[in-house]
Parts: C-alpha cells; structure tokens; sequence
C-alpha cells in the first residue's frame, strides 16, 4: 500500500503542484480512507520528502550503473541517457523537487540538499574532474559544468502533458553533442 500511495502522490504532485494537491485526493484516488493514508505517512510533507527520497535513490543508481563504463563522454552519455530512460512523469520529479522544496521543513531541506549533492551533483562533478584529469574533458571547474548540464536538461524534465512530444533518444543524443562539442564548427586542420 505504502508504494502504491508513493505512486499516486508522486502523479498527483507533478500533475498539480504541491499546493494543488489534498491527502483528501490523494486518499479518494486510491479508494482508501485519510485515517489510512495517515497510517502510512504523517502528513502531505512527509509523502512528499518521501517522494524526493526515493527519486534521489533513482539518480544515485543511474550514476552507480555507469561506474564501469570507460571513458568519461561515454559515461556522461550512459548517465543522462539513464535519466531519459525514465518515464516523464518520474523525471519531473527534479522540477517538482526545485520548485516545493521549501514545503519541507529545515531540517529535511538541509538533508535532502546533502544527499542530493553527495548521491548526485558530487558524482558528477567527480566524472568532469577525472575526465579533465585523464585529457577528455577541458578543465573547467567541475561545479559549473554541472551546473550547466543541469541547466541544458532541466527544460527536459517536464511533467508529461497531452499533446507534447515526449524527449527521445536521439534528442538527449543531440543535447549531449551540443554540451560535449558545442556549435561552433571547428576548421579542419
């Protein structure tokens, strides 16, 4: 019942915000009653931060499934290709994250935030290092590069709506050759 509840909140909350969103609907989508829906979680935050949660151990076993690929372009590739592999309405949980995290007490938020850049942000950052390390990748300060992937994906991590064509692989592939490469056509030597 717990995974099931996750299921529904974590729809309902990408579909609607966290505003939008009552334990009342969350409760009548799945059939069962609110003193059942308290059973399992204390209150609205607290299904939320368990949302965040669990995505943040998605993003952590994407980063760990790409660990033995070699070569940093190729695991950078297999990272975000891992993320896309998701279904969108798990992938807009990043947009939901940024957006209604400030719902959730100080001390979660300062947890999450943690976890997130240890599990996540900190992983990645660690593949631009060692890739400019190993003369893959230009050096430049891991943080930004991260920062700047994050922000090239982030418009990618949309809720699914009717009607909008949904990221597929070719275009997470060209994403990808826009950050690696850039625009700018290089003259041949």
């Amino acid at each position: 019942m717990r995974d099931r509840i996750l299921d529904a909140a974590t729809a309902q909350f990408v579909r609607r915000g966290y505003d939008g969103v009552s334990m009342a609907d969350i409760a009548a989508e799945l059939n069962i009653t609110k003193p059942a829906l308290y059973y399992h979680f204390a209150g609205k935050a607290d299904l939320l931060a368990e949302v965040f949660t669990s995505y943040l151990d998605e993003l952590a076993a994407v980063v760990e499934a790409s660990r033995d690929i070699p070569g940093s372009a190729d695991r950078l590739r297999a990272i975000v290709h891992g993320l896309f592999d998701r279904p969108a309405e798990r992938r807009a949980i990043i947009r939901l994250a940024m957006h209604d995290i400030g719902r959730l007490d100080e001390e979660y938020r300062t947890r999450f935030a943690t976890a997130y850049h240890e599990r996540f942000l900190d992983r990645l950052g660690d593949l631009f290092a060692r890739g400019a390390a190993a003369g893959e990748f230009v050096d430049k300060d891991p943080d930004l590069l991260v920062r700047l992937l994050l922000g090239i994906l982030y418009p990618l991590f949309t809720p699914p709506t009717a009607g909008a064509a949904e990221a597929d692989s070719a275009d997470v592939d060209d994403l990808l050759d826009v950050f690696l490469c850039g625009l700018v056509v290089r003259p041949a030597d």
